[in-house]
């Protein structure tokens, strides 16, 4: 009677402990953590990799601001209105553009292996008839070393003085960072303005092709 007893009073204990490590092995089991095959498939998982590492790129995604100052000149090779600096013999010989300078503020967005984004640039004749310039484009950047990149823009320039009209643009160039943010650049420019009628044609061309050389400064404006 007293092992009857005994029994009796150690059956609620063992009852007890029978569910407690089965719950604990049921809670190992779900997380993977009494597994470690099981725990190393978890964390190895394709999906998992790739959903962490998608987030770990949105949120890690950098922003730079660049600002830049350039020199340039370049050849017009047709002109229509018989402008001044020829190299030729003649007044439609191709002839020397007037020495400008260039102002600019872009965005670019992602890290520095690749990045792209927006620029608005400004350019100002420095010399003969006043002109005035604005050109929106589309940037990208590529990172060829720590400290070398390659840049590429293609855009629209308005021309808003001396006339409105419009051109098509594009340039190319290296870019080298100093320190700082600093950094200088060089950029070969092709370009294409409409201009107004003459008394040969109701719509002139003239091709361009401008060598400018600048400053810039790069700060990341979020990580």
């Amino acid at each position: 009677m007293g092992e009857r007893n005994l029994g009796v009073r150690l059956f609620p204990a063992l009852l007890v402990l029978v569910i407690a490590s089965a719950a604990r092995a049921s809670a190992q089991s779900e997380d993977g953590s009494g597994d470690p095959d099981a725990g190393g498939r978890a964390s190895a998982s394709p999906s998992a990799t790739a959903v962490g590492s998608a987030e770990r790129a949105e949120r890690g995604m950098p922003l730079s601001g660049l600002l830049s100052l350039s020199v340039g000149r370049g050849l017009r090779f047709n002109n229509p209105y018989r402008l001044a600096t020829p190299l030729g013999d003649t007044a439609e010989s191709v002839s020397l553009a007037a020495t400008y300078l260039d102002f600019g503020a872009a965005f670019l967005l992602g890290p520095r292996e690749f990045r792209h984004g927006a620029s608005l640039t400004g350019g100002v004749a420095l010399q003969g008839i006043g002109q005035f310039v604005l050109t929106p484009s589309y940037l990208a950047q590529f990172g060829l070393s720590e400290g070398v990149a390659l840049r590429g823009r293609v855009g629209v320039p308005v021309v808003m003085a001396p006339d409105t009209t419009l051109g098509l643009e594009a340039a190319l160039g290296p870019s080298l960072d100093m320190a700082y943010g600093l950094g200088a650049m060089l950029e070969l420019v092709g370009s294409v303005y409409f201009g107004a009628a003459t008394d040969e044609t109701s719509i002139t061309t003239i091709p361009m092709l401008s060598l400018q050389v600048g400053l810039f400064f790069d700060h990341q404006v979020s990580p």
